[in-house]
């Protein structure tokens, strides 16, 4: 019989905060992340808007653990202070003996100017005179993808799998559904599973800007992350880390741990069509919409939440809508559902873009209420569904759907329910 997964920790760190309880206040509030910016050292930058976390107050906030590290770059300072909160909240830090392991969605490594010029001679790139400068690269550049995966395991003492997934918008998504069946299937007790990334670099956002990502649209100020709107012109990029504990409900109930909702099902897909655009029918994320139904054992008249991928691009928002029409065409329950875009409030983290959108729909579930949608003044003709606009709503939530869609098509999607000591399952 499998196992029961329940979700007994929460870390997010962030621009709009650096506990997931400043996070969730900021999202129904309906605050805004998106801030004027530009790459360091440079003026002139087409893209002009982005979600930073604020350097000063992170370092601050974080000083004690942070001074106690080896070097790392930005991405996993994030993931790993969001770890550390979720295994706080969970009541799991300095536990020895734990059977536990961690999951991570990270990105592209961080590459900085600066020690890519320490490679250039007199006629070009010069790889043994980089290899001279060793010592004066920063320290992040020398370290592997997987650096957060590892330095999480090591700080909780995490003998178990340790993963880490390399698929685009879909990494902490990814990570957190192998966690849920790993769990599920009665390999471990006890994941640690999330995301952190930073793509605030000019390396990485001149590769996105040479995709036609990001907008360089400076039409709405802060207001440039508008999901479903027809003014939508592309994603703001932004950064940060969020993680949650997930447990087997035996291993949850024997040590008393709060329980802030269940993980029920997992689906993910391929659309197999192009690197840089979904299906223009959305066909991979409807299969990983139903995939997640099916592995829950739900209908989809079961679901009245969903937390869009949502990401303000021209093509995304139309293909999401397309798929959620087709998968819950039965009696058009679509006109049922509320659909929001947590991205139009904390803009794009990337590879671990699923990881505060995964946070934010147990959240909603939890406490039956919904985060908005931000920006939706002129509704795109073929955006047709209840984006929850402007405003969080009260919405009695039976089960809810998390997607996270990345580049070249890798959908996945994930169920959650309230948790029920009554339920089995």
């Amino acid at each position: 019989m499998n196992m029961r997964v329940v979700v007994t920790g929460l870390g997010v760190v962030g621009r709009l905060g650096f506990e997931w309880q400043d996070f969730w206040a900021a999202l129904l509030a309906g605050q805004s992340a998106i801030v004027p910016w530009q790459p360091e050292n440079i003026e002139d930058f087409p893209v002009r808007y982005a979600a930073p976390v604020d350097n000063a107050q992170f370092a601050s906030y974080f000083s004690a653990q942070l001074s106690a590290q080896p070097p790392m770059e930005r991405r996993s300072q994030f993931g790993l202070m969001a770890a550390h909160q979720a295994m706080n909240d969970a009541g799991l830090l300095g536990k020895a003996g734990l059977n536990m392991g961690v999951a991570v969605g990270s990105g592209i490594p961080e590459r900085y100017t600066p020690d890519m010029l320490l490679a250039m001679g007199d006629s070009g790139p010069d790889w043994q005179t980089l290899y001279a400068k060793r010592e004066q690269l920063n320290p992040a550049m020398r370290s592997g993808n997987d650096q957060l995966a590892a330095l999480i395991a090591r700080a909780h003492g995490a003998n178990g799998p340790v993963q880490n997934f390399s698929t685009a918008c879909a990494g902490a998504a990814h990570a957190i559904g192998s966690s849920f069946r790993m769990i599920r299937n009665r390999e471990i007790n006890c994941m640690i599973a999330g995301g952190a990334d930073s793509v605030l670099n000019l390396m990485t956002m001149v590769g996105l800007n040479l995709l036609g990502a990001p907008s360089v649209s400076e039409d709405y100020g802060d207001k440039l992350c508008r999901p479903f709107d027809e003014g939508r012109s592309g994603f703001v990029a932004a950064e940060g880390g969020a993680f949650v504990v997930l447990e087997s409900l035996d291993h949850a109930l024997a040590r008393g741990a709060h329980i802030y909702g269940e993980v029920v099902g997992f689906g993910s897909s391929m659309d197999a069509y192009r690197v840089t655009a979904p299906h223009p029918e959305g066909k991979g994320a409807a299969l990983s919409m139903h995939k997640a139904l099916v592995d829950a054992g739900l209908d989809a008249d079961d679901i009245n939440y969903i937390n869009a991928h949502g990401t303000s691009t021209p093509l995304n928002d139309t293909a999401e809508t397309f798929a959620i029409k087709t998968v819950f065409a039965k009696d058009q329950h679509y006109q049922k559902l509320a659909v929001s875009a947590t991205k139009s409030q904390i803009g794009h983290w990337i590879a671990a873009a699923g990881a505060p959108e995964f946070i934010a729909t147990l959240l909603a579930t939890q406490q039956g209420i919904v985060p908005p949608t931000l920006n939706l003044e002129n509704p795109d003709p073929l955006c047709d569904l209840d984006y929850v606009p402007h405003k969080a709503r009260a919405v009695t939530i039976n089960a809810a759907l998390s997607n996270s869609f990345g580049f070249g098509g890798l959908n996945t999607s994930l169920v959650v329910k309230p948790y029920k000591e009554d339920h089995h399952g």
